[in-house]
């Protein structure tokens, strides 16, 4: 049977524990060679730009394919994943995935940050206030039992909101600070989530032992990091190293300066399926630079699919087989 499932359905089918639960076992199932992410491809469109991503994963029998754009239709109606069976070809279900977005980047950070970051870390800094933000900290907060947030962005009324609403949801301290330096300094963890053109974190500012999660600039003309942050760290890993090569400015600009080396450049599978470990030392930082990929989405999709279908909800689609 397959279905449509919309936000709505979305939003009442897959909690933040679905995601990290999907995320952390598709980056695993990738280390062991299970799993095959196609990079992001993009096309100019008049006013905007068109995005297609790709995953197969074989260890469950499905694969998936994401098209959309940016800056073109209004109410993010171009936002579409297709599911599919991988013996028969079968589409299972096509899915809206603006809400998906913010869940599964998310939860992406909260794998990286359980496998890279000191489990004792306490501590948050976070770089916006914006729809990414809000899943990140809960992510993070599901991984570690932060106590304290400091927060920034660049509108005051925007990061008193954000505070009041992460102490409510999370239960934990969260204080609006003024400068992206306030906010990390002296943080265990850090989260930036910003649409910046220019570094927002510097190395200077990172504590021994601290851990990034990078989210924002996955655009040529965003960076997030400055060159002495990323030379900082002593692992570095990525959801696709393929895709942050023409993506991940933050990477890009000290691999051209010759701070960095793309061999030093790990993929998050490595270190979920236990390849690697993120960290030797308790003062080691460790950097995830995020793109957001389409495994992800696969996996959530899925993981949506199967609920509905549990549920009896969705909309179901008539049969398209010829």
């Amino acid at each position: 049977m397959a279905l449509f499932i919309d936000e709505r359905c979305i939003a009442g089918l897959l909690t933040m524990d679905d995601a990290l639960s999907a995320v952390e076992e598709v980056f695993r199932e990738q280390g062991r060679g299970g799993v095959t992410n196609v990079p992001r491809v993009r096309a100019p469109l008049k006013g905007g730009g068109l995005r297609i991503t790709a995953g197969v994963l074989s260890y469950r029998g499905l694969y998936g394919v994401k098209v959309s754009s940016t800056a073109v239709f209004g109410r993010n109606a171009g936002r579409m994943f297709c599911l599919y069976r991988e013996e028969t070809g079968e589409l299972c279900a096509i899915v809206q995935v603006f809400g998906m977005g913010a869940l599964r980047t998310g939860a992406a950070s909260g794998v990286a940050t359980k496998f890279m970051a000191n489990e004792g870390a306490r501590t948050l800094g976070v770089l916006g206030s914006g729809r990414q933000a809000k899943t990140q900290v809960e992510a993070v907060c599901r991984v570690r039992r932060i106590a304290e947030a400091k927060v920034y962005s660049p509108t005051k009324e925007n990061r008193e909101r954000f505070c009041r609403e992460i102490e409510q949801a999370h239960g934990l301290k969260a204080t609006p600070v003024e400068s992206p330096e306030a906010a990390v300094r002296a943080s265990e963890i850090i989260v930036s989530a910003t649409t910046s053109e220019k570094p927002v974190v510097q190395g200077a500012w990172l504590a021994a032992g601290a851990h990034v999660n990078a989210v924002g600039a996955n655009y040529e003309h965003r960076r997030e990091l400055d060159t002495a942050a990323v030379k900082s760290a002593a692992c570095i890993a990525v959801d696709d190293p393929e895709q942050a090569r023409y993506e991940a400015t933050d990477l890009v600009v000290p691999v051209q300066e010759g701070a960095l080396s793309w061999d030093r450049v790990l993929p998050l599978s490595d270190i979920v399926s236990g390849k690697v470990k993120a960290r030797v030392s308790a003062r080691d930082v460790t950097l995830y630079k995020s793109l957001g990929v389409a495994i992800e989405d696969v996996a959530l999709a899925a993981r949506a699919y199967e609920k509905a279908l549990a549920q009896g909800v969705g909309v179901q689609l008539p049969d398209l087989a010829g």
